[in-house]
């Protein structure tokens, strides 16, 4: 028996952020795995729901089973931030940036329901494009320039499979960091005033030590030019090129987001089958990545230096982190994988 899913839609929620959420539910309901409707929000209770633009609610049934449960699913990058009206109202919370201090701040009948959504990336498929576009292409076009902007920050993401390759595929044994700086008031969070500094530093730190073998550097935005004319990439940096380029390399540098979220450069090197080594993650997942079996982990650009000379020198060691990735991509992150793992995970509730 088919589960029943039912998305609420809003013309206001970033389609950017939930597309991972689209892909994988779109692609579920092709298959004929599960029964998937888009709603708009009729009542008072059901317009809650779409109210914070970050935030995407489902509600989940079996139809030997009269409970719809509702799961309300948080992308934001902020782990002390919650969606208030949604959290009262759902069955099970899922955020993306878990970090559970900031969860036991909650009463404790709310905090009991929240529960980590997993690694999040951008990315759409024929499903999804087809899907939104049938449903959301009108009302977003009515909103004019506004809503144009929202579908066409959806139409150009990649698709998944421009993102995923396996780990026998051929790479280059070279490092990649590409990365961008944030203006001033894109960094207002808890540690956040030294995260430009400190990936311009991993990134001369990397050319200084890799040389050729080093891929990357800073995407030219006006305050990248302005401040660090000598670590301006000469690389892709256009979506679609980037994707294609960046899987290319054996090793993905990760540093960590603002507001210390984890951000979507870790699942698109898991989708690549890519070596990682990166600032150990802050945020809880539902499954844990491994110290020295999915990642290296580093705390200082020269720390990055080291872990990055032993997986360019120990082929054995960087074969088996290449396919300790993509079993985890296959499991946790990919967009089919990762919703029927919401569905199924609410159901059980």
């Amino acid at each position: 028996m088919k589960p029943h899913v039912d998305l609420y839609l809003d013309t206001n929620q970033y389609l950017y952020y939930a597309s991972l959420l689209h892909a994988g539910l779109s692609a579920l309901a092709s298959r004929g795995e599960i029964e998937l409707r888009y709603c708009f929000p009729g009542g008072e209770e059901d317009r809650r729901l779409v109210a914070d633009p970050l935030a995407v609610c489902l509600r989940v049934w079996n139809e030997s089973d009269a409970n719809r449960r509702l799961v309300s699913i948080d992308l934001r990058d902020k782990s002390d931030v919650f969606s208030e009206e949604a959290l009262k109202a759902c069955d099970l919370y899922l955020k993306r940036s878990y970090h559970p201090p900031d969860v036991e701040q909650l009463p404790a009948t709310l905090a009991e329901k929240v529960l980590p959504f997993g690694l999040n990336y951008y990315c759409r498929n024929e499903e999804s494009t087809a899907r939104i576009l049938q449903t959301l292409g009108f009302r977003l076009a009515l909103r004019g320039l506004g809503g144009f902007r929202i579908l066409y920050h959806f139409l150009v993401l990649p698709t998944a499979a421009a993102f995923e390759q396996g780990p026998k595929s051929v790479v280059e044994p070279t490092v990649v960091f590409q990365t961008r700086v944030w203006e001033p008031h894109e960094t207002t969070g808890k540690g956040d005033s030294s995260i430009n500094e400190e990936r311009v530093t991993l990134i001369r730190t990397l050319r200084d030590a890799f040389g050729d073998r080093f891929r990357g550097g800073l995407v030219p935005t006006k305050l990248a030019l302005a401040q660090f004319p000598g670590e301006i990439t000469r690389h892709p940096t256009r979506r679609s090129r980037y994707t294609r380029w960046s899987k290319n390399n054996l090793i993905g540098v990760y540093t960590r987001g603002v507001h210390q979220s984890t951000a979507a450069k870790l699942p698109e090197y898991l989708a690549a089958s890519q070596c990682i080594v990166a600032e150990p993650p802050r945020n809880g997942l539902p499954a844990p990545l491994r110290e020295g079996r999915n990642y290296f982990s580093f705390r200082t650009p020269d720390e990055c230096v080291v872990a990055c000379r032993r997986l360019l020198e120990d082929s054995s060691l960087a074969t088996s982190m290449r396919r300790a990735n993509h079993d985890y991509y296959q499991s946790e992150v990919e967009p089919a994988a990762h919703a029927m793992r919401i569905v199924t995970q609410l159901l059980g509730k």
